[in-house]
């Protein structure tokens, strides 16, 4: 099971290096499990992670093979094995303009995660509140105390942009000690995309031809530049949007053909004054992208060297 997990992530796109990572905190703990058993000393070493990145980049899907991974090797105590449950929250999830029942809120949910997860997207949410009651610091105290009571139980994992979370990490003394590592997750590249892409539409009985995969293509350089690109979600909008052409041009068909009824074509992403990129510069985005990713690895060596 646990081996399947990572299959399933190192499947999808742009996660070689996430799979990396991972397996080598699973394989830590298969390890640690095994010295254990042999009266060997071992290291105490958190269940809890941190995944930094843009929104968008697969980290809610990588917490979940995460927590299988976890539950299969027994490294969460579990009242039913065979079920991983994974509790998703947000701020607007459990903050309360009453006195003490954002805490409640919190507790409810860590009950929830017993045996598997606990995702807590954009954490930083969490900071401030209401500064009568400082509903943010008892909320975060909360989160830090059944961290360390349910920690056999419950795997935390916070999620959001690194500089965001650095504060978060900062905003109570006991809090950053509770994470033993940190994955970053990095902004998809287009060919990463148009696999997103090809799946998402395959998924739904659509097939594109060459004109609108390179239609989309150039779409997604464009969108890479822009504020607020969302990666995956950014692709899943476009597809959406381009499905919803689709249907409106077939309507207009008398008897639409099976053929008619999957194919989408260049029309069925045309959008007003829409940008066109030559192949130049989608060959020269490309290429600065690969450059940025061959300084992010050499920067990643010198850091490991040292």
């Amino acid at each position: 099971m646990a081996n399947q997990a990572l299959i399933k992530l190192g499947k999808l796109p742009g996660m070689l290096d996430v799979k990396m990572q991972v397996e080598q905190i699973i394989q830590l703990k298969k390890i640690s499990k095994l010295r254990a058993q042999n009266g060997l000393k071992n290291q105490a070493q958190s269940n809890h992670l941190v995944f930094t990145g843009s929104p968008g980049t697969g980290k809610t899907t990588a917490a979940r093979l995460i927590g299988e991974a976890f539950s299969a090797l027994g490294i969460l105590k579990s009242d039913n094995p065979e079920i991983t449950p994974f509790i998703e929250i947000h701020h607007a999830d459990v903050t309360s303009e009453y006195v003490g029942k954002s805490e409640r809120n919190v507790k409810d949910k860590f009950e929830e995660a017993k045996g598997g997860v606990l995702f807590i997207d954009e954490a930083y949410a969490f900071m401030g509140g209401e500064q009568n009651h400082k509903s943010g610091e008892k909320v975060i105290a909360t989160i830090v105390q059944l961290m360390e009571d349910l920690r056999e139980e419950v795997m935390v994992i916070i999620a959001g942009y690194s500089k965001e979370i650095n504060e978060f990490l900062d905003s109570n003394p006991g809090l950053r000690s509770r994470f033993s590592n940190t994955i970053q997750f990095p902004d998809y590249t287009v060919p990463d995309m148009m696999q997103i892409a090809q799946k998402m539409l395959s998924e739904q009985d659509y097939f594109p031809d060459n004109d609108y995969l390179n239609s989309l293509a150039n779409r997604l350089w464009i969108e890479k530049d822009k504020k607020g690109f969302g990666n995956a979600r950014t692709v899943r909008n476009i597809i959406e949007e381009s499905i919803r052409k689709h249907s409106v041009r077939v309507a207009q068909l008398e008897a639409p053909t099976r053929d008619a009824l999957t194919l989408l074509t260049k029309i069925d992403l045309e959008t007003e004054n829409q940008q066109q990129l030559s192949e130049k510069e989608m060959i020269m985005k490309a290429i600065n992208q690969l450059q940025f990713r061959l300084i992010e690895a050499d920067i990643k060596e010198a850091i490991q060297v040292e």
